[in-house]
C-alpha cells in the first residue's frame, strides 16, 4: 500500500551551511571579495590594448619589408634601364631614372627607419609586458593561497561538524492510506528512506555522501479521513567526509585545477602570464581557476590573448 506514498516536505538541518551549498555565508562572502580584489582587471585590459599594439606594429612591419623587397627590385629596374641609355648614348630618360631611383631610395630608407622605431615601440611594449606578468603572477599568488586558506578552514569546519550527528528536522504532508494507522505508515522503510533521502539530497544536492542515521521519531501527526497526513519528524545523520564533498568544497571556492592544451600549426614556444610553459605544436599544461596571459611566439611572430580559464580547454595560435 506504500508504494504510492506521496511526500510535501519541509527539511530543516542543524548545520552551518545552506542548502546544496558547503560553504556558510560568511565564507561564501568572504571568497567573493577575494575575487574581487585580485580581479586585476586594469592589468589584464592594459595587457589586452599592448597585444593588440604589438600584433598592429607587427603587421605594419612585415607589410614594410615587403615594401621594400619591392622597392628594391624596381630600384634595381631603375639603375639597369638607366645603365642600358647611358651605354646606348641616346641618355633621353637619364634624369627621370636618376629621380626615380633617388625616389625609391627615400622610400626604401623611410621604411628601414619606420620598421626600427616599429621595432623600438614593440620592445617598449613587450618590456611593459613583462612587468605587467610579474606583477599578476605576484596578485594571482597571494589570491590563489588565501582562496586556499578558506579551504583548508572549510575543511576542518566540516570535518569538526561531521564528527558529530547532524540533528535533522523533516515537516510537511504525507499521503497514507486511510486503511491503515499513522504508525504502520511511519514504520514503512519506503516511508522513511524517501523522508531520510529528500533531507539528505536538499542540504548536499547531488553530492555522493556516505551517511547513516539513527533516533529517526515522528514528533507530531495527524491525518484526515482521505489518508492525508501532516507531520514533524527528526532524526540524527552521520555523514563521512570524502572524496566528493572536498571536491565540491574545492569548487565552491574556486580553486580547481584543469588541463588545457595549447596548440598551433607550428612549433610554437608557449607562454602563460609571462612564463614558459613548452614548446611544440601541441602543449598540455594544468592551470588553476582564473585569467591567464597566453602568448605563442613562433620566429619572430606572435600571437597573444587573456583567456578566462574555468574549464578544460584547447586553445590554438596559428602563423
Amino acid at each position: 500500500m506504500f508504494k504510492n506514498a506521496m511526500l510535501i516536505a519541509a527539511i530543516s538541518l542543524s548545520f552551518a551551511s545552506h542548502a546544496n551549498t558547503l560553504l556558510t555565508e560568511s565564507e561564501a562572502e568572504q571568497v567573493k571579495q577575494i575575487k574581487a580584489k585580485y580581479s586585476n582587471t586594469a592589468e589584464l585590459k592594459e595587457l589586452t590594448k599592448i597585444s593588440s599594439s604589438i600584433f598592429t606594429l607587427t603587421s605594419r612591419i612585415e607589410e614594410q619589408k615587403t615594401t621594400i623587397i619591392k622597392d628594391k627590385q624596381l630600384y634595381q629596374e631603375y639603375q639597369r634601364r638607366l645603365s642600358e641609355e647611358m651605354l646606348s648614348g641616346t641618355e633621353e630618360k637619364t634624369d627621370y631614372y636618376f629621380a626615380e631611383m633617388k625616389k625609391t631610395s627615400k622610400e626604401i630608407k623611410l621604411n628601414q627607419e619606420q620598421i626600427q622605431l616599429n621595432t623600438a615601440q614593440i620592445k617598449k611594449h613587450n618590456d611593459r609586458i613583462i612587468l605587467l606578468n610579474s606583477a599578476l603572477r605576484e596578485s594571482k599568488k597571494l589570491y590563489n593561497d588565501k582562496l586556499l586558506d578558506i579551504r583548508d578552514s572549510v575543511v576542518t569546519r566540516l570535518k569538526k561538524e561531521f564528527a558529530n550527528p547532524i540533528p535533522v528536522s523533516v515537516s510537511g504532508k504525507l499521503q497514507c492510506s486511510p486503511y491503515q494507522s499513522i504508525r504502520a505508515c511511519f514504520e514503512s522503510k519506503q516511508t522513511t528512506s524517501k523522508l531520510i533521502n529528500d533531507a539528505v539530497e536538499t542540504r548536499f544536492g547531488q553530492i555522493e555522501i556516505t551517511s547513516t542515521t539513527n533516533n529517526f521519531k515522528v514528533d507530531s501527526a495527524l491525518m484526515d479521513y482521505d489518508g492525508n497526513v501532516e507531520y514533524k519528524a527528526n532524526f540524527n545523520l552521520f555523514v563521512q567526509y570524502n572524496e566528493d564533498i572536498d571536491a565540491q568544497v574545492v569548487k565552491e571556492v574556486g580553486v580547481e585545477s584543469f588541463d588545457i592544451v595549447l596548440l598551433s600549426n607550428k612549433p610554437a614556444s608557449f607562454y602563460l602570464d609571462g612564463l614558459p610553459v613548452g614548446k611544440g605544436q601541441e602543449v598540455s599544461v594544468k592551470v588553476s581557476k582564473g585569467k591567464y596571459a597566453v602568448l605563442a611566439k613562433f620566429e619572430g611572430h606572435q600571437e597573444s590573448t587573456i583567456q578566462d580559464i574555468s574549464m578544460p580547454v584547447s586553445l590554438t595560435y596559428n602563423f
